[in-house]
């Protein structure tokens, strides 16, 4: 099976089934400053609502379910101020109710107007081919001035008709949208209420997440998710900034397509690796113009014979290696490149490989060659050596994790491929056992292959975030799909994906002990590389992009992200 120019760099072809069109404007809007202020009212009482308390009111609303359960004023008064409740009086709303009444009085109203306009259109045009027909001329001067004046009256009156028209169809449209304010309204306690647009996003947000924030204060919610989404916007503002930045200064970009691939569209595959790289550097902290110059420096640095995706990877792991400077990592990036060539990794792919063992540097200084050795015995797979190979952890108990996801997936009927090697190897290094993620697994790409036609790998870092639950990680991929959607890239939904699933990988903290589901995304850590074309092994690309150098021994890490396109897999369970 040969794929497309659109999967090279990027999943093969996706539309997110749960994406409503250009969600991305709504969503923008809806969690501005301006509508999530949290200050409102937590002074009125000793405490504020909690999220299950919200979650219930908004629900009732949204289903219009009678009665309501009570809910304390100060609790209403938030959700009103804030724009997640519209709340009216019953006078104002019997007012409405009978304005509403006065719709089908209005459209009888407006057809009248529009016939009355429409035969006096008629006239008029009949008056003004008759003025400039060949007899108009015979005319004498007394029937000429008075189909002259017949003609401007006609005008003047048509004119008047618009206007009037105009005006009840605005009052028309007025009408119907407070129509369908009154028809969601709900009885309570003597007041009407009604759940508003963004009320209806926080019940969303509030459904996915209700297993973790329930017991959680309202507003604390509300900081926390303005908090994710306000730095995913963060992250692409930058990621943007950094693709119109290094474009020009990396012109061998541009024959990607035709280089790599025989012919095809080599500028998409050019976005998707500069918007792949642009969004691993956006994660960076420090100054942008420093962090740009310093990744071409380290671009310039890295062996010229590897192939461009696993130069960029490699040059954007020595840019988050800002404790060193660039000439003594290319130095040890040499190194490293020379002795996994000796284990047999390809010219092409070793630059990127090397890169991620230089990332992966333990307390003494060394570099796991020796750990990259012993799982290249395990897997055919360099990408697969080299995540296991970084992990500062016994190899017995690590070899056997790994074999046991690849056993999970063979059983599932996969066979065996990079797909499958990687997937294994992220989920190796995880946390959760393979008796604990395989349903989240099993639902992540149940619901990815409806879009990916490889979604091993997205799935399995999906899968491999720990504190959260697949609903919960599946809608922040979305809501990171739609983010990037507005920044006009140019992309195949598809590579929208992939960029996405990167975009999110750091939701939680790999080194502090206690999981903390806030933690900010710019926090973690490692990349890696990844074949992209079917079969075994054959050609490189990077899959999974470095954020900040690791110096330390670790556990697992998690919620990694690909960046391009995956080998051969299919699910046939």
């Amino acid at each position: 099976m040969r794929r497309n120019t659109g999967e090279v760099v990027g999943f093969c072809r996706v539309s997110i089934l749960m994406l409503v069109g250009r969600g991305s404007a709504m969503v923008h809007a809806c969690w501005s400053t301006n509508h999530l202020r949290v200050a409102g009212l937590r002074a009125s009482r000793g405490l504020i609502m909690k999220c299950s308390e919200a979650r219930t009111l908004l629900s009732q609303l949204y289903d219009r379910e009678e009665p309501i359960i009570p809910v304390p004023s100060a609790d209403l008064e938030y959700l009103s101020v804030n724009n997640y409740v519209l709340k009216t009086t019953k006078e104002d709303y019997e007012k409405g109710v009978s304005d509403v009444a006065r719709i089908s009085q209005l459209l009888t109203q407006v057809d009248t107007e529009k016939s009355a306009e429409e035969q006096a259109k008629a006239a008029l045009q009949a008056d003004k081919r008759k003025e400039h027909s060949f007899l108009f001329h015979f005319e004498g001067r007394e029937g000429k001035d008075e189909l002259s004046e017949r003609i401007q009256k006609e005008t003047v009156a048509i004119f008047g008709e618009e206007s009037e028209l105009n005006q009840l169809e605005a009052n028309v449209s007025r009408l119907i949208q407070q129509k369908s304010t009154i028809d969601r309204m709900v009885a309570c306690d003597g007041e009407y209420l009604s759940i508003t647009g963004l009320g209806t996003l926080v019940f969303s947000d509030l459904s996915v997440r209700n297993y973790r924030v329930a017991d959680q204060e309202f507003p604390d919610f509300i900081t926390e998710i303005k908090a994710t989404y306000a730095e995913l916007r963060s992250i692409g503002d930058k990621a943007a900034s950094y693709v119109g930045w290094i474009r020009p200064q990396v012109p061998e970009i541009e024959d990607l397509g035709s280089s790599e691939n025989g012919g095809g569209d080599s500028d998409i595959l050019a976005r998707s690796l500069l918007w792949s790289t642009g969004i691993g550097l956006a994660k960076l902290p420090g100054d942008t113009v420093q962090i740009g110059d310093r990744f071409i420096e380290s671009l310039n640095a890295v062996p010229s014979d590897s192939m461009l995706p696993n130069r960029l990877m490699a040059a954007e792991i020595m840019t988050a290696a800002n404790s060193q400077d660039v000439g003594s990592l290319e130095s040890i990036l040499k190194n490293l490149d020379r002795q996994l060539r000796k284990q047999g990794v390809p010219n092409e792919q070793s630059a990127g490989a090397a890169a991620t063992i230089m990332a992966g540097r333990r307390f003494d200084g060394s570099y796991p060659v020796d750990q990259f050795v012993q799982f290249k015995h395990l897997t055919k797979s360099s990408e697969a050596a080299s995540i296991l190979a970084i992990m500062n952890v016994p190899y017995d108990g690590l070899s056997s994790r790994f074999q046991e996801f690849r056993s999970l997936f063979s059983s599932w009927g996969y066979m065996t491929s990079e797909d499958t090697e990687i997937a294994s190897a992220f989920l190796g290094i995880g946390e959760l056992s393979a008796a604990e993620v395989e349903a989240k697994l099993k639902y992540i790409i149940e619901q990815l292959q409806n879009y990916l036609e490889y979604p091993v790998v997205a799935a399995a870092i999906l899968a491999s975030i720990p504190v959260f639950e697949s609903h919960e990680v599946l809608d922040l991929m979305e809501k990171a799909v739609t983010l990037l959607t507005g920044y006009s890239t140019g992309l195949e939904r598809s590579q929208l994906v992939t960029l996405a699933v990167r975009m999110i990988h750091g939701v939680r903290n790999e080194i502090v002990r206690q999981i903390d589901p806030t933690a900010k995304i710019t926090g973690t850590p490692v990349q890696f590389t990844y074949g992209s074309h079917p079969g075994l092994f054959v050609r490189y690309y990077p899959v999974i992009i470095a954020h900040s150098s690791y110096h330390a021994t670790f556990s697992g890490m998690g919620g990694f992200h690909p960046a391009h396109s995956h080998g051969v897999g299919g699910f046939a369970g």
